[in-house]
């Protein structure tokens, strides 16, 4: 069980790793008034910590799939069993 928590983790934090770096934003757009938008952007350490936050949220995310698949494999070798 072990090693499928552990790789569950893993390729969830590679692929929301992977999705987050598509996808997160690296400037902040506000609007000001009379049409006038402001754009700030992220210095590479607020960039880098909103990535890996989604790569840590998909490590979960592949955790628990690994505890899915590990009971339904588990219910289908007791089912087989008896």
């Amino acid at each position: 069980m072990e090693i499928l928590l552990r790789k569950g983790a893993m390729y969830g934090f590679i692929i929301g790793l992977g999705i987050a770096i598509l996808f997160v934003k690296n400037e902040v757009n506000r609007i000001i008034g009379n049409g006038v938008i402001e754009t700030t952007y992220l210095t590479p350490f607020e960039y880098i910590i909103r990535v890996l936050r989604y790569g840590v949220i998909g490590s979960f995310i592949g955790v628990l799939v690994g505890c899915y698949l590990f009971l339904k494999q588990k219910n289908k070798l007791l089912s087989q069993s008896k």
